[in-house]
């Protein structure tokens, strides 16, 4: 059994290391995107944005948080940046808009 518990550790170990160089990965490829100017329907930029937000989900739960708790951590800080008049929310609304597409 003992044996069993230290390759389920060493695989969550794995798992994780892979999780943060694909999240790092994926972010240096957003950047470069953003770099050569792409266009928000080009699908190589949704895939990458799609790919951070599902990485970040699978590391969290990984390391041992539930996608409900990471959901609530988000709405929290939306309704904090909402409260706060963060710049984001007062020049574009996004705050707003994403707490609403976060409550259907």
């Amino acid at each position: 059994m003992r044996l069993d518990r230290g390759s389920d550790v060493t695989r969550n170990v794995k798992i994780i290391e892979w999780m943060k160089t694909e999240l790092l990965m994926s972010i240096g490829d957003l950047f470069n995107l953003i770099l050569k100017g792409v266009k928000p329907l080009d699908e190589t930029l949704q895939d990458t944005l799609a790919n951070i937000i599902m990485i970040t989900y699978l590391l969290a739960k990984r390391l041992g948080i539930s996608f409900t708790e990471i959901d609530y951590k988000v709405k929290e800080k939306i309704k904090l940046g909402i409260s706060e008049d963060h710049s984001v929310e007062r020049w574009y609304g996004d705050l707003s808009e994403l707490k609403k597409h976060m409550d259907q």
